[in-house]
């Protein structure tokens, strides 16, 4: 017998069909551009599960908002005041920054929108067979990659980290997301094929993707996820034992493929000789503490209000020479400058040089009252839990990339933050 179709059915099946386009790198988008907007499919996505948020609000209400009420009211003063600072004098390429933060706020509506549509056990289903699904194919496809069978990027090439169809931490984030979910339902006895999926398609994910930051997240969510379990009297020896398995093994394999680049790393802080390969590639490690060291300088400069949103990227010519002295042997490119506009890449420390003190407060303002939300007792304790994990696994990634607007990482950000006012609520 089939399944009618029914119009509550709508507004979670709309999230759930904007999850393939939240989660595809831009290359593989239809794009237009409008003045110095440009929209990509994603955007389209993003809106649509707004509207669906707006459609479920219309017949529902807005109780639903209740249990995340310190949530949203942080997450508007974060969001007002990164809009503010796009102000700071002197104005600079005020456009520019001006779209970044809009995309910014078009993915922070996420947040409200999960909490909004998610109202059953049955939306919840729907939603998490959207995002392990498109786990499971974009770790199929890595895998895919990784043997030399389809093209990435650059072309074929097997063997090393993989970007799947979405980027090398932005997989790393999705599958992340999936082995937060999996690892939660194990600390919380939860079972099924989902599960399995979750756990399957998130460890060799993180493995393919090769992030040391969000293995991080991992390695931190588990341990969280495991307290959550301890405090709902579900967590076993044995599953205790099957969810740190799960992690060592991610993290061997994580380490696997970012021998070379820790090889290297460890001998640019002077733990190990330099390895005899003499190559001029940047080495991502090296080249990030450098570029943290220049966005910690820019801070100290500014340090209540910070730049500006977004202006830290073309601060550096005062401590570029410092930076040179202080990490020499770098590869010309490694280095800021007109031709290479490289950033802080570190969410954190950019936040920290572009809004100050101020910024990074509200900031972690934010994520503390996410955390704070789920870790409360609640209805939900499997929901709950991976909530946090989730979170966490966003905050460790963002460690390797700056303030980027209109990336699968935001959207796992604010969809972990929105799980929580869902489990603090409670599903019909």
């Amino acid at each position: 017998m089939k399944a009618r179709l029914r119009s509550e059915d709508v507004p979670a099946l709309v999230l759930a069909a904007a999850i393939p386009l939240l989660f595809l790198h831009v290359r593989y988008q239809a794009h237009v551009a409008v003045g110095p907007l440009d929209i990509y499919g994603s955007d389209l996505a993003a809106a649509a599960a707004v509207l669906a948020a707006l459609i479920s609000a219309r017949r529902h209400g807005l109780g639903a908002l209740r249990a995340g009420r310190p949530l949203w009211i942080a997450m508007a003063a974060l969001l007002a005041f990164w809009t503010l600072t796009c102000f700071w004098r002197p104005v600079e390429a005020l456009s520019t920054h001006l779209v970044t933060d809009a995309k910014v706020i078009e993915y922070a509506l996420l947040a409200p929108a999960v909490a909004l549509v998610i109202l059953r056990r049955r939306d919840l289903h729907v939603f998490l067979f959207a995002v392990v699904g498109w786990s499971v194919a974009a770790t199929v496809w890595g895998l895919l990659q990784f043997a030399g069978i389809v093209v990435e990027f650059e072309g074929k090439r097997p063997g090393q980290r993989e970007v799947s169809f979405l980027g090398i931490h932005d997989f790393a984030a999705l599958s992340g997301m999936a082995l937060a979910i999996g690892l939660a339902a194990i600390a919380t006895n939860r079972r099924g094929r989902l599960i399995a999926a979750a756990l399957a398609a998130g460890s060799i994910g993180s493995m393919l993707a090769a992030s040391i930051f969000e293995y991080s997240g991992v390695f931190l969510a588990a341990a969280l996820i495991c307290i959550a379990g301890r405090r709902v009297h579900t967590l076993t020896l044995r599953r205790t034992l099957a969810i740190w398995a799960l992690v060592a093994v991610t993290g061997v394999g994580v380490l696997a493929l970012r021998s070379y680049d820790l090889s290297h790393f460890l001998a640019f802080v002077g733990i190990k000789p330099a390895p005899a390969d003499t190559s001029s590639d940047v080495q991502t490690g090296s080249q990030r503490t450098m570029l943290g060291y220049i966005g910690v300088r820019i801070w100290w400069d500014h340090p209540i209000l910070g730049v500006g949103f977004e202006r830290s990227a073309n601060r550096y010519q005062p401590y570029l020479a410092d930076a040179v002295r202080r990490y020499p042997g770098q590869p010309a490119q490694a280095y800021p400058s007109p031709t290479h506009v490289w950033g802080v890449q570190n969410f954190w420390v950019q936040t920290l040089a572009d809004t100050g003190v101020v910024g990074l407060a509200l900031l972690l303002t934010v994520f503390g009252v996410g955390l704070s939300l789920a870790w409360r007792a609640g209805p939900e304790p499997f929901l709950a839990a991976a909530a946090v994990g989730v979170i966490v696994v966003a905050a460790g990634t963002w460690n390797a990339i700056g303030i980027v607007a209109g990336v699968p990482l935001e959207a796992v950000t604010w969809f972990g933050l929105g799980l929580t006012a869902v489990a603090r609520r409670g599903l019909a």
